[in-house]
């Protein structure tokens, strides 16, 4: 009887460690990003999805981050923006959607030396835009990402020196959107 009491204090103490949530968005899903499994400054962060969790960038090594930023945004489409150091040698991150009739969420991810400071988002495409500072393999004063809605396989970044046409597209800045959430704090 001693051993099955031992096993269920094994049990309800390695499962009482819930992941802490970082943030939700209802991006036309729910969705949310929790971390866990604390060592130092990081923690492996995950995409949570109804009863389903998955880490951020396939695997847990490669999902272990610090000074990770998480908004959600968008007034007519609605999209979860994340960013922060993990494993490559820049701010990696991803924008998700999920535009009305999809029935997946559209997922577009980057990798610069700065987070993205402009989101553009349309029911055709996303754009996150990134200033370079002089900094990277560019220089251009900009690289944008861009996703088409629907074809996953054919994003692509640009190095651009003019910020895109605003035509068709709601336009967020982040940076401005992220100093509300930390006055709000």
């Amino acid at each position: 009887m001693r051993p099955a009491i031992c096993l269920l204090f094994a049990l309800t103490t390695s499962t009482s460690f819930a992941a802490e949530l970082v943030k939700a968005c209802d991006v036309g899903a729910p969705l949310a990003i929790v971390r866990d499994s604390k060592i130092a400054d990081t923690y492996i962060y995950y995409l949570q999805q109804g009863g389903k969790r998955r880490p951020v960038f396939g695997d847990p090594d490669q999902s272990r981050g610090s000074d990770v930023v998480a908004q959600c945004v968008g007034k007519n489409i609605r999209a979860l923006v994340a960013s922060g150091e993990f494993t490559a040698n820049a701010l990696q991150g991803f924008v998700i959607t999920s535009p009305r009739g999809s029935s997946t969420p559209e997922r577009l991810d980057f990798a610069e030396k700065n987070r993205p400071q402009w989101l553009y988002l349309s029911k055709h495409e996303i754009i996150a835009v990134v200033p370079t500072m002089g900094y990277g393999e560019t220089s251009a004063r900009y690289v944008a990402y861009h996703h088409a809605v629907g074809l996953s396989k054919a994003d692509r970044a640009d190095a651009i020196d003019q910020l895109p046409s605003t035509g068709g597209f709601e336009v967020i800045n982040l940076k401005a959107q992220n100093r509300q959430l930390n006055a709000g704090k």
